[in-house]
């Protein structure tokens, strides 16, 4: 009987202290998780709670490397906006250089441009080119004489007169040392008449000269 009241007696005390270290330990844990020690965190899982932080630091960067890339484009277009007309470069002939021989020395001297006084806009020109040019023959309509006036700088010029038909009537010589070419009119009959330009043989350009006697 003693016996059986010890076991009794153990049995008691010893689920009285597990019910006692129980109520010592977190709520959070069961019984049988008492034993066993906690895992550390993995590194990756510690690594995804700043996946954030790293996207944007990433983020950021590509924006910053767009903004300056967005900001040189910007600047050199507008550069060429703004850029004055004169600081465009064309490309000019240069006149060629003639060589005159002066006794024993040689001057370089570039050609003048050919000029004619009594032109005054480009309806008054006939022909033109780097070796001719001859204006419009004046006055028109002509009584006693028609003018016109040429620079001839190489080569053979003529000027032509014809009737309506086609016939010529009078053909004049264009002289290089000569300025003007003086056609009479006094005796030609009242009518229209074309004045033929030829250069070395080749016909370049023709007009009508009309005659009319007061």
């Amino acid at each position: 009987m003693k016996q059986t009241l010890r076991l009794y007696g153990c049995i008691l005390g010893l689920l009285l202290a597990a019910s006692l270290r129980a109520q010592s330990l977190p709520s959070t844990r069961s019984r049988l998780e008492l034993g066993r020690s906690k895992a550390p965190a993995s590194t990756e899982n510690k690594f995804k709670n700043f996946l954030f932080l790293r996207h944007a630091e990433t983020a950021n960067l590509d924006r910053s490397v767009t903004l300056h890339k967005n900001v040189a484009l910007n600047d050199y277009y507008r550069s060429l906006l703004i850029a004055p007309a004169a600081t465009r470069v064309t490309n000019t002939p240069r006149p060629q250089v003639q060589a005159e021989s002066t006794g024993s020395a040689t001057v370089q001297t570039e050609p003048r441009p050919v000029v004619v006084e009594n032109l005054r806009t480009s309806e008054d020109l006939m022909f033109a080119n780097d070796r001719i040019i001859v204006s419009n023959v004046y006055p028109n309509p002509a009584s006693e004489s028609a003018e016109i006036d040429y620079v001839l700088t190489s080569g053979e010029a003529k000027i032509t007169l014809l009737n309506v038909l086609g016939t010529p009537v009078a053909e004049y010589t264009l002289d290089r040392s000569d300025r003007k070419l003086r056609i009479p009119t006094r005796t030609m009959d009242t009518g229209v008449y074309l004045y033929l330009l030829s250069l070395d043989g080749r016909k370049v350009a023709t007009k009508k000269l009309l005659v009319r006697h007061q």
